[in-house]
């Protein structure tokens, strides 16, 4: 009995790619020709092609195939590093479940991972946050934004007042308003800074990847755009303010 390789991938269950790709790795010996010249593939050819296609099937890969083939022993010494690589993506899909469990709980966009709707909703939940807190979750190591998070979720109620005095000053607003504002913002955020000094240098210097100069001025940047003209001559006064009192 003889098959052409449209017959072999019909009885294995793959496509004519697969057994192609299978010759070209060298895992499937090229079969001899009929006198049309079309290949002609035998029962060897069937078996050998199931077992490659089991064992494809299993999730071990190709480079890895060949000496499972050749040695009974070498696949079940290999049994066990796929287990333990199944049990790694079960893990992650686990994860990924309860992120989406959280996620739908919670009735918010699924592009804020965990820490960045942590950072986001620390940092008072209004729309100039969000870029910022997804920033600062894909460049900070997991534990580094979990103490930036406690740290803003630590500062004092005068700190989330002026916080939110920031964010709903009008962009129309006189200059006498702003540096009002300015100064009652000024005494909570100085407060804050200096209680969460050490934290705050450890994020922004931490040694498993501390947050570079560009990234920084991203950040800066996103601050900035989220603001009317108002806010940001506000924010203006207040780096003057503790600049002052540092000198």
């Amino acid at each position: 009995m003889a098959w052409s390789t449209r017959e072999l991938a019909d009885l294995t269950g793959v496509t004519l790619r697969s057994i192609r790709h299978w010759h070209d790795v060298g895992l499937l010996p090229e079969p001899g020709r009929r006198s049309n010249g079309y290949k002609e593939y035998t029962a060897h050819h069937l078996a050998l092609a199931l077992r490659i296609n089991r064992l494809a099937g299993l999730g071990f890969p190709l480079s890895t195939v060949a000496s499972m083939l050749d040695s009974e022993e070498e696949g079940r010494a290999s049994l066990q590093g796929l287990r333990d690589e199944v049990d790694g993506r079960i893990a992650d899909l686990v994860r990924l479940r309860g992120e989406i469990d959280e996620l739908i709980r919670r009735g918010v966009s699924p592009d804020l991972s965990p820490e960045a709707l942590g950072a986001f909703e620390a940092m008072g939940g209004d729309p100039s946050s969000r870029n910022i807190a997804i920033v600062l979750s894909h460049m900070m190591p997991r534990e580094d934004i979990r103490l930036l998070i406690d740290a803003l979720q630590d500062g004092p109620e005068e700190l989330h007042v002026a916080n939110t005095a920031i964010g709903n000053l009008p962009g129309d607003a006189t200059e006498p308003e702003i540096a009002a504002a300015a100064d009652r913002a000024t005494a909570p955020i100085q407060a804050f800074l200096a209680t969460h000094q050490q934290v705050l240098t450890d994020v922004l210097d931490s040694p498993n990847a501390p947050l570079s100069l560009d990234v920084q001025t991203a950040l800066a940047t996103l601050v900035k755009d989220g603001m009317n003209p108002a806010q940001r001559r506000l924010l203006q006064l207040i780096e003057k303010n503790l600049a002052g009192s540092l000198g």
